[in-house]
């Protein structure tokens, strides 16, 4: 019983003497410096940034999802894959795009807008503003009309007449329901 209570006191003060002869708290702090200098080096620049801009522009100048129809909508450009190279050394897709001249892009190169993120033997995969694009060998994204302004109108033709479909029946009603005179 005697070990056992003075077991605890006896391990602490074994640590504390192991952690002193080691260097203490000047050990820890010497390692740190390094990273310390770093990180002060960077507040500068993310507090200027910060005071350059007024109190919540930040927030309301980038939207978090592109508009697709309204006034500033994002138009998503029409992509069209006319050929696919995989090698051990390049993967790379021949690109029209907006009905343009193709080009052959790289894996990560961006053109327009849009951004070539893999290619497989039959199939590759874009980055567009509106989110990732993934067409085969020969297809074509839905080409985007430009963004419909608020003078354009639609028509609706009144072909459908709301009404009550031959031999519909109603269902009864609750038993809990009064009857009416």
């Amino acid at each position: 019983m005697i070990f056992l209570s003075a077991a605890a006191p006896i391990g602490l003060l074994t640590g504390f003497l192991a952690w002193s002869a080691a260097g203490g708290a000047s050990a820890s702090l010497d390692r740190l410096a390094p990273i310390s200098a770093q990180l002060m080096a960077l507040r500068p620049l993310a507090s200027a940034t910060l005071r350059q801009t007024p109190r919540g522009e930040g927030l309301l100048a980038m939207p978090i999802f592109a508009l697709t129809v309204g006034p500033g909508a994002v138009r998503e450009p029409a992509i069209r894959v006319d050929g696919l190279s995989v090698s051990r050394r390049r993967a790379a897709a021949l690109v029209s795009i907006d009905g343009a001249a193709a080009q052959w892009m790289s894996v990560g190169e961006s053109q327009d807008g849009v951004t070539l993120r893999a290619v497989s033997a039959s199939k590759a995969v874009f980055d567009t503003e509106l989110g990732d694009k993934e067409l085969g060998l020969g297809e074509q994204s839905a080409s985007s009309a430009p963004a419909a302004s608020a003078s354009d109108s639609v028509e609706v033709s009144p072909t459908i007449v709301d009404r009550i479909p031959p031999g519909f029946r109603s269902p009864p009603p609750p038993a809990s329901a009064k009857e009416q005179p």
